[in-house]
């Protein structure tokens, strides 16, 4: 199934016109996990060809999820191995399934001309040290619905590029907020621009990918294995710096005594990613905790 998929934060457009975006974990065979994020509409900024189309995901995280597969009308459909309702996508009512890398060379080597040269400047600076076969392109750009406000997101595959643009993005961009809630999940670190910044006035995001779906976490890579922990749990962790596998979604790393620490919610790949001492709250079974969940959001934050 993982390859009729293209992974997390691919776009995809379906026969209701509704537009969502791929979530990176495994799912039943036929099927993509998807966010719904903007619906036909009369008349918005976002537009494709001649339809509109009007944001309703406000914002990411559990909360933010849920309310926008509640406003999309579509179909939530209850899995058992996630506790949770989820959109299902059938790979029959897909009319457009957007592959990032094909986009981004597309886009790239292809309509070069039409680039504004300001996006072209933005995307040489922040991945000159990047393979640009490791870049992909996603977000309103890679959908044709750009408008003069639209962020440029990008998503960067293999862990080892994930590192690299990292360190691209804190040293080459300037914060554009400071938060700490993201859809019920609190984060609670340093006000960085890690993954989202503004660079010659124009913002930009991006987010890691493994190869394979969920493949940098063991505890996620086949469906039918897969066991999320019943009872919510508190507890102070020990972090090696550096795990690579912190910064592809879903982040996911090992405690010094051996327990995976996995999230939903991809704005902890920070902090799980330079590690240390960390107060963790998820669903907790013992052997692994999990963060991001509709079921408990939970948190993450440094120890003082």
């Amino acid at each position: 199934m993982n390859q009729l998929r293209y992974g997390h934060n691919s776009t995809i457009i379906t026969k209701s016109l509704v537009v969502g975006v791929e979530i990176g974990i495994p799912s039943p065979e036929g099927y993509i996990p998807v966010i719904p994020k903007y619906v036909s509409c009369k008349n918005s900024a976002w537009k494709k060809g001649t339809i509109s189309f009007c944001r309703i995901l406000s914002e990411y995280g559990p909360n933010g999820i849920l309310n926008a597969m509640r406003e999309s009308g579509m179909k939530l459909t209850y899995d058992p191995i996630y506790r949770a309702h989820m959109v299902y996508i059938s790979l029959d009512d897909i009319i457009e399934y957007n592959n990032p890398k094909k986009l981004f060379e597309k886009y790239i080597f292809h309509e070069y001309k039409n680039i504004d040269p300001i996006v072209y400047r933005i995307l040489e600076e922040i991945l000159d040290d990047i393979d640009i076969k490791y870049v992909g392109l996603t977000g309103s750009y890679s959908l044709g619905m750009q408008n003069n406000f639209s962020d440029i997101d990008i998503v960067i595959y293999k862990e080892k590029n994930a590192e690299n643009i990292l360190k691209s993005f804190l040293s080459k961009t300037q914060i554009i907020e400071c938060k700490n809630n993201f859809g019920g999940v609190l984060v609670e670190g340093p006000c960085l621009s890690w993954r989202r910044g503004r660079i010659f006035n124009k913002e930009l995001s991006w987010t890691g990918i493994p190869s394979e779906i969920s493949g940098n976490c063991p505890l996620l890579r086949d469906y039918r294995k897969i066991r999320i922990p019943t009872y919510i749990n508190t507890i102070t962790i020990k972090v090696d710096e550096g795990q690579p596998s912190a910064l592809v979604y879903p982040p996911c790393v090992k405690d010094e005594n051996g327990r995976y620490i996995v999230s939903f919610e991809y704005n902890t790949a920070y902090l799980l990613y330079t590690g240390g001492n960390l107060i963790v709250s998820g669903l907790y079974n013992g052997g692994s905790l999990f963060i991001g969940t509709r079921e408990y959001p939970g948190y993450v934050k440094r120890k003082v």
